[in-house]
């Protein structure tokens, strides 16, 4: 049976909780104003989230080399930081700063998470269409969480 579709619901389950328990207190930013490049970037990511969230359903999850057990243990680091991460802003009061401040020194764990577990999911399934939408989703994802984050800031300096 293939469990590749492993791979996406971990990431989205969390999410899930947020759709149903969002920030408290400080909004979110403004839309901040929309050029080409961030165009660009948001069409990027969504294509990218899409193919990450769609093409693991496609793959067996197996573990059969040292080289997906490394991949195994990268996506799980990952995916651990991205859950911390999600567990600092459920515990801490849903803070929209949250949601954007580093963690043991990571900056944006929210969006590292999910950047750097994608490409392994794609070493761990053999899958190069998945390691395409992760290289999508990561330039696209980094990009659209740093500018919310700068627009951000620009509305709330205490961070």
């Amino acid at each position: 049976m293939p469990l590749g579709w492993l791979i996406s619901v971990l990431v989205l389950l969390p999410n899930l909780l947020w759709m149903l328990f969002p920030p408290h207190g400080s909004p979110a930013p403004e839309s901040a104003p929309r050029g080409g490049l961030a165009r660009l970037m948001e069409g990027l990511e969504w294509a990218g989230r899409l193919g990450c969230l769609v093409i693991p359903f496609f793959y067996r999850l197996e573990v059969k080399t040292g080289l997906q057990i490394g991949a195994l243990v990268t996506a799980a680091l990952a995916l651990s930081l991205y859950y911390a991460g999600w567990a600092r802003y459920f515990v801490r009061g849903r803070s929209y700063r949250l949601l954007f401040e580093p963690l043991l020194a990571v900056p944006l764990p929210l969006a590292t998470g999910p950047v750097v577990y994608f490409p392994a999911a794609a070493v761990l399934l053999g899958s190069w269409p998945l390691g395409l939408a992760a290289v999508a989703l990561g330039v696209g994802h980094l990009y659209v969480t740093h500018h919310s984050f700068q627009a951000w800031r620009r509305r709330e300096p205490a961070l």
